[in-house]
């Protein structure tokens, strides 16, 4: 909920871990965050609020755009290498990176915002590779795999991300390991729904890998 310049989010079990990332990265002068500001009389956490658009289009983002997440997002995992809060992984995860939780001015990412529950220790793969499925779209409703493969590119060569089937590979990890969660929690139709990108990802991963690698982006 925006209150004023701020943003007010209701606490959970892990904020006091995501309340830690947030200060820490304003310390260490990473600017593509909300700042955390303390807590409200009801509990919740108070956040200062980013101005500017957010969009769920993969397809409406220019290259610009995608680039400048992929940088935005590099900024941030590099700002928690090598610190405590990534407790001995590479990195802090955000967890549900793309175009949704990425605030733009204009041209320019300027912001991740939606830091919720799933912000933990990881690999920096597991974000790169959440982050590529949203922002290139993978699947069978992102449109042409040459296109797929272009926005994913210019993501990750604006990330320094060197090795494109790693990525391809994890995506189709993420799948599967959500199809495995919605069954084991007996949600049938979000399982169904994996199971297709499942399905579409054995079908192309090895084409969209192929066209990832074969020449830089326009």
């Amino acid at each position: 909920m925006r209150v004023g310049d701020t943003v007010r989010r209701p606490p959970h079990d892990r904020s006091p871990y995501v309340h830690a990332v947030l200060r820490h990265l304003a310390a260490a002068g990473f600017d593509g965050a909300p700042r955390f500001l303390g807590t409200d009389a009801r509990g919740r956490a108070i956040l200062s609020y980013v101005d500017g658009t957010v969009t769920a289009d993969a397809a409406a983002l220019s290259d610009l755009q995608v680039a400048g997440a992929g940088r935005l997002v590099r900024g941030f995992h590099d700002a928690t290498a090598g610190t405590g809060l990534a407790g001995g992984e590479e990195v802090v995860l955000h967890g549900d990176l793309g175009p949704h939780n990425t605030v733009f001015a204009g041209e320019r990412a300027v912001a991740l915002i939606d830091w919720d529950d799933g912000v933990a220790p990881g690999p920096r793969v597991r974000d790169v590779g959440h982050a590529v499925w949203c922002f290139a779209d993978i699947g069978a409703s992102g449109g042409p795999l040459a296109v797929q493969a272009h926005r994913a590119r210019v993501f990750l060569d604006a990330y320094g991300w060197p090795d494109p089937a790693e990525v391809v590979d994890e995506i189709a990890a993420r799948f599967r390991r959500a199809r495995a969660d919605h069954l084991a929690h007996d949600r049938a139709d979000a399982a169904a729904i994996f199971a297709g990108y499942v399905g579409w990802m054995e079908r192309h991963a090895p084409t969209l890998t192929t066209l990832m690698a074969a020449a830089p982006p326009r």
